[in-house]
């Protein structure tokens, strides 16, 4: 039974960790297929080296095409707040999170000076006093489709 219990401890600890790591960002850029007839046969949720590529193929193609489509820059927008901010903000970017708070609505100038620096826009008062928050520079590329996700709700 002592062995159950020691190997249990173990999993939850490695899940605990894999948990804290999916929500720092980095990861590669390589290239992955999302699309449901690639490996198993099914559609599976984007991971951290897809943050990159968020649609499916190579090379700066997607990141064109969804500057140019208002949903497309949306969509992969969501792909980028769900694969690295909801381990601290809510799923639902409305709400507070369990960490950081709501961040609907929030300007492009705030989001470049926090995501990217870690820093407020001068003039900004914070939500919360907090100094959770760690710049992430690689979503540096990602900040204009993380504001048309965020601002949504504003067409």
């Amino acid at each position: 039974m002592l062995g159950f219990r020691s190997s249990r401890g173990w999993c939850s600890l490695a899940l605990a960790a894999c948990l804290a790591l999916a929500g720092c960002g980095g990861g590669d850029d390589a290239p992955a297929s999302t699309s449901p007839g690639a490996g198993s046969g099914a559609a599976s949720a984007p991971s951290d080296g897809d943050v990159g590529n968020a649609d499916a193929g190579s090379g700066s193609a997607p990141k064109e095409s969804a500057a140019a489509d208002p949903a497309a820059l949306r969509k992969r927008g969501k792909v980028i707040y769900e694969t690295q901010c909801t381990a601290c903000h809510a799923r639902n970017p409305a709400v507070d999170g369990p960490v950081g708070p709501a961040l609907a609505g929030s300007s492009l100038a705030l989001l470049e000076a926090k995501v990217i620096r870690n820093e407020y826009p001068p003039g900004y008062t914070p939500k919360r006093e907090s100094a959770a928050m760690v710049a992430l520079p690689h979503l540096e590329p990602e900040i204009p489709a993380l504001h048309a996700f965020l601002n949504a709700g504003d067409d």
